[in-house]
């Protein structure tokens, strides 16, 4: 191997692991308030069923989804929900009883 083949690879080399290092560096945390910033957010399950149970009020066959989610309390969760243009507050507790269903 000649010198400027083993500096070519030395090169290739000290590049990979450049863009290794700065991949990991680059993987960023959510910021404060976005939607998965919360320690806790309420289970997909209970937030389906806060989903199913507002398409169900509203009369909704376009779709409905939850867009975030934070504990309420009594142990209970807030799932906000998106429709369309409209928006929902759905509560429900941890065996999956809503509690409280509005438009917002």
């Amino acid at each position: 191997m000649t010198y400027s083949q083993a500096n070519r690879k030395g090169a290739v080399a000290a590049v990979l692991l450049s863009v290794l290092l700065a991949g990991c560096s680059m993987t960023a945390q959510p910021k404060a308030g976005s939607v998965r910033s919360s320690g806790e957010t309420a289970p997909a399950d209970l937030q389906l069923l806060c989903a199913s149970e507002a398409a169900t009020k509203f009369n909704v066959s376009g779709g409905v989804l939850p867009v975030s989610s934070l504990p309420a309390p009594g142990g209970a969760f807030q799932v906000n929900l998106t429709m369309g243009n409209a928006q929902a507050v759905c509560i429900i507790g941890q065996d999956g009883t809503v509690q409280s269903l509005e438009l917002v």
